[in-house]
């Protein structure tokens, strides 16, 4: 039911009600165990005595409650020789008045708050008592507090089977019996090439390799689980996305997969389903799956959708590995048997160096946002990850833009991939309506104001994108002062925790405007932004499109006001060459600017003196060289 938390401090006991559910790895003396015993009775007829006045919430009943524990708080008759054998396993606390409240950094229950000493074995989720547990299962629609209860047993049993599997080889991996392959579905099937290809037409899918898997229409058509195809349509994934539809069968069958699409389109679902059912064919003590991403914010958001997949298949767990946040819980969380693992590179290296997780059974690799991971940045960490990943393994690379040098890189880490590109190509979101203005510096300010003044493009909450983490803090103080809007500032600089409470509020609508250096530029799913201004244009045009992308969430319309001027004047063409087919209106200044002039006619030179493009090899590696020696001979 409950899987105990592997502690490496000593908690100490606070109050007659404190039961600590952690084995003990000593038998201790025969004085001091009938002492204890004796200490522990008194403690549970204490706690009986609370239980006839305690009230609880309507979702979990009391008798219930009290019945349902004891099993377990019972003393189990056993042999001398089995209780030097087995651990001694204490009872769960059965309310949450009994738990205490966390210390820095410690695992927090999801319904109070207080210490999260327990995993739910249901949903994966940090839960302080049985009390709280039977409220979430309530609360995430899955049956009364006292269903809940009465699974105990079960899952107990269930558990004892699973370590009675036999290995299927040395090393320990145990292949599920009934075992998921990817069928292709009747209907698939039946489709002549001609309408396959009408079909990924006008939905603008783009494939390149050998024997790429023909797009599903349906999820039903992948035949899943039926647990994980209820839990796609709990989270409310009831048709694929266009990403969805080409990459997830292709996942699917083992294939490596280079993908490319906008901004919002579903990537993340596309590779989180591929990663769940390669979990779910071997049972392994280390991670089937690893899933690396650029940041924390990404990869929390990742994390709470693999939990929405995961919930209710058996022994699924995930652990959460990133910097910013405690390092005893991430290390506690690895002790249980983790399938899935979603992380920063800096930190995962971290825990590695500690040989406090193994990567030796890793089936499939996600690299999440790839154009940014293999950058100078991050790309030495990322290679230093995969060395310690088995060289037979699936990997998939996604991201909304990858450029040509960077797609050249990403080949290296594929083997016959298959290249799946939808919509246009490093292109900003088709659902954002885009608008360009031409400010001047001392005037930005002001332009924002009446931006936030205008009732027909002022959309709260509000994403405000600046490039210094002194000009967020500075723009937050100015729009609080001159419009009276809640505003906020998220960067680097804030703890973890606060960027967490920053983007949790943004989501739940506490925050009308918030300003923002590129933390929430990447990935994150804000549904209900409607409206990004980018105060201070990005540095490059990827950037620019990943910026403009958080308007225009999964299928929703949005807009975004990108100000512009001489300061940005190397991303002329790129404005030019990106933004024009969209339709957008280019402001004047722009158009007719000598800058961006001159950067056409250098691209029109270019583009005569290389009509192709020539690769460095043994051969003509002199050549090259000779041709571009600018020594006087």
């Amino acid at each position: 039911m409950f899987m105990p938390r592997a502690l490496k401090v000593k908690r100490p006991i606070q109050g007659s009600g404190h039961v600590l559910n952690k084995k003990s790895k000593v038998v201790e003396e025969e004085d001091n165990k009938s002492g204890s015993e004796t200490h522990a009775q008194k403690e549970e007829a204490c706690e009986d005595n609370q239980t006839q006045h305690i009230t609880t919430k309507p979702a979990v009943n009391s008798a219930v409650l009290t019945e349902s524990l004891a099993p377990e708080d019972g003393r189990r008759p056993s042999s001398d020789d089995d209780e030097e054998e087995e651990e001694e396993e204490e009872p769960v606390k059965s309310f949450k008045k009994s738990q205490r409240w966390p210390e820095p950094g410690e695992p927090v229950c999801v319904m109070c708050g207080r210490y999260g000493e327990y995993i739910c074995d249901a949903t994966d989720s940090d839960v302080c008592s049985l009390e709280c547990k039977a409220n979430h299962l309530v609360q995430m629609g899955m049956g009364t507090g006292a269903d809940a209860f009465k699974q105990k047993d079960k899952n107990r049993d269930e558990r004892t089977a699973q370590t009675q599997q036999p290995a299927a080889d040395p090393d320990g991996v145990v292949e599920n019996q009934p075992g998921y392959s990817y069928r292709e579905d009747p209907f698939i099937s039946g489709l002549t090439e001609e309408q396959v290809q009408r079909i990924k037409q006008e939905l603008g899918i783009e494939t390149q390799g050998k024997d790429v898997t023909r797009p599903i229409v349906e999820f039903e058509h992948c035949q899943f689980p039926t647990t994980l195809s209820g839990n796609l349509k709990k989270a409310g994934y009831d048709t694929p996305t266009p990403v969805q539809m080409q990459m997830v069968p292709v996942g699917l069958t083992g294939r490596d997969v280079i993908a490319s699409a906008d901004t919002g389109s579903g990537k993340t679902v596309a590779f989180l389903l591929p990663v769940v059912v390669r979990a779910l064919e071997v049972h392994v003590g280390s991670p089937v799956a690893l899933i690396l991403t650029p940041t924390r914010e990404l990869a929390i958001q990742i994390e709470r959708q693999a939990k929405e997949l995961v919930m209710g298949l058996p022994n699924m767990r995930t652990a959460l590995l990133v910097g910013g946040m405690p390092l005893p819980p991430q290390l506690h969380r690895l002790k249980n048997s983790i399938k899935i693992v979603i992380a920063t590179p800096g930190r995962l290296i971290e825990i590695l160096k500690q040989k406090e997780v193994q990567l030796a059974k890793v089936k499939i690799v996600v690299v999440d946002e790839v154009d940014t991971m293999l950058k100078m940045g991050f790309q030495q960490q990322v290679l230093e990850v995969l060395e310690q990943v088995p060289e037979e393994h699936q990997t998939l690379l996604a991201s909304a833009t990858i450029p040509t040098g960077t797609e050249e890189l990403a080949g290296r880490l594929v083997r016959d991939p298959v290249r799946i590109t939808i919509g246009e190509k490093n292109q900003p979101c088709a659902n954002v309506r885009q608008i360009l203005l031409w400010v001047e510096e001392p005037s930005k300010k002001k332009k924002l104001f009446e931006i936030l003044n205008d009732s027909k493009l002022y959309q709260p909450p509000v994403v405000v994108f600046v490039e210094s983490k002194l000009g967020a803090d500075l723009l937050c103080e100015a729009v609080v002062k001159v419009t009276g809007l809640t505003a906020v500032a998220i960067h680097s600089d804030k703890t973890q925790w606060e960027r967490n409470r920053i983007l949790r509020g943004l989501l739940d609508g506490d925050f009308e405007v918030v300003i923002s250096t590129g933390v929430l530029g990447r990935g994150l799913d804000l549904v209900n932004v409607r409206l990004v201004v980018n105060f201070d244009m990005p540095n490059t045009m990827d950037e620019y499109v990943h910026q403009v992308g958080r308007a225009g969430r999964l299928g929703h319309r949005g807009t975004a006001i990108t100000f512009l001027n001489n300061n940005n004047k190397r991303l002329f063409l790129g404005v030019v060459n990106r933004v024009k087919p969209t339709g957008s209106i280019l402001p004047p200044q722009l158009l007719n600017s000598p800058h961006l002039h001159e950067q056409q006619r250098r691209e029109r030179q270019k583009n005569k003196k290389q009509p192709e493009d020539s690769l460095v090899t043994k051969n003509n590696l002199l050549d090259i060289i000779r041709k571009h020696d600018r020594r006087k001979k």
